[in-house]
C-alpha cells in the first residue's frame, strides 16, 4: 500500500514539476511579447533589444526565477538573420553570443510556434551538467523573434525525486518522450541512455506528455 502511495506521489510530482514551469514560462514568454512589442512588424525579424528593453527583461527573468521552485536558470534567446548572431540573455546581466539555432530548444518553437520541452542532454553552453529545457516561442504580431527557454537540472530533478523512487521495490524509470532516461533508482541506469525494455504493460504512468514512469 505504502509503494502505490509512492509511486501516486511520484506522479503527482513530475506532473507538478512540469505544469508549474511550463506556466512560468509562458506567463515570461507573454511578457517578453509586451516589453518588445513597440518593435515594428516588418522588422522583428531583427529586433535588437535596447537598454530599457533588457533592464525589464532581465527584471522579468529574475522575478520568474525567484517565483519557480524547480528551475535553475531562465534566458531569453533570440537569433537575427540580418547580422548572423544569436543571442542569450539572462537575468546576470549577461550575454552570449553563440548560435544555437540547430538546438532543439530553439528549433523546435522556431519552427513550429509551438512551446517544447527537450532533454536530458549535456548543456554544454551554461552548466556542462544534465538538463532538461523547457522553450517557448516570444511573437510579436505572430512573428516568430526567439524563445524563453528554462532549465532544471537533472540533478536537482533527481535529489526531488528519488526519495520516492527508493521507496519503489521494482526498478523504476522516469524517461522523455523518446525513451531517454532521466533519473531511476537503478544505479546501472544512467541518465541520457536509450531505454529499451519499454513494453505496454511497464509504462505505469505517463503524468504529462513529456515524461513517463516505468516500472520493471
Amino acid at each position: 500500500m505504502t509503494q502505490h502511495l509512492d509511486i501516486e506521489e511520484l506522479q503527482n510530482l513530475l506532473k507538478t514539476v512540469v505544469e508549474e514551469t511550463t506556466a512560468i514560462t509562458e506567463k515570461l514568454a507573454t511578457k517578453a511579447s509586451k516589453i518588445l512589442s513597440k518593435h515594428e512588424p516588418e522588422k522583428t525579424k531583427d529586433v535588437k533589444l535596447s537598454g530599457s528593453e533588457r533592464s525589464a527583461l532581465q527584471k522579468e527573468i529574475k522575478k520568474a526565477l525567484q517565483e519557480s521552485h524547480y528551475s535553475q536558470g531562465i534566458g531569453f534567446a533570440s537569433y537575427s538573420p540580418a547580422t548572423q548572431q544569436a543571442k542569450l540573455e539572462n537575468y546576470q546581466n549577461a550575454q552570449r553570443f553563440l548560435d544555437f539555432r540547430s538546438f532543439e530548444w530553439f528549433h523546435k518553437p522556431a519552427q513550429s510556434k509551438s512551446p517544447c520541452i527537450h532533454g536530458p542532454y549535456v548543456d554544454y553552453i551554461c552548466n556542462g551538467a544534465y538538463t532538461i529545457t523547457l522553450a517557448h516561442p516570444v511573437m510579436i504580431r505572430d512573428q516568430f523573434i526567439g524563445v524563453i527557454a528554462t532549465d532544471i537540472l537533472v540533478s536537482a530533478l533527481e535529489k526531488l525525486l528519488m526519495p520516492k523512487l527508493k521507496n519503489i521495490k521494482q526498478k523504476a524509470i522516469v524517461i522523455n518522450d523518446s525513451s531517454r532516461v532521466i533519473t531511476s533508482n537503478d544505479v546501472t541506469i544512467r541518465t541520457g541512455t536509450l531505454f529499451r525494455g519499454q513494453s505496454p504493460e511497464q509504462v505505469l504512468s505517463r503524468p504529462c506528455q513529456s515524461f513517463q514512469l516505468v516500472v520493471i
